[in-house]
């Protein structure tokens, strides 16, 4: 289970590096009521990396209980 969670983790890491070089700089985050938005960096995706081995994982875990 762990050399699965390492694959997901470097297979993510690679599709979010690669759509890093199509995004805008700024992606917008989220909108507020009045209209108003806060923005980040495109490379904020990238701390988003070991959440789909995380979530793999704690899926796994509960059905194996």
């Amino acid at each position: 289970m762990k050399k699965k969670c390492i694959i997901i983790t470097f297979v993510t890491f690679v599709v979010l590096a690669a759509l890093t070089f199509l995004l805008p700089q700024e992606i917008p985050l989220h909108f507020g009521v009045s209209g108003s938005g806060s923005v980040v960096n495109k490379y904020f995706i990238l701390l988003f990396t070991p959440v789909p081995a995380i979530l793999y994982r704690a899926i796994v875990k509960n059905y194996k209980n």
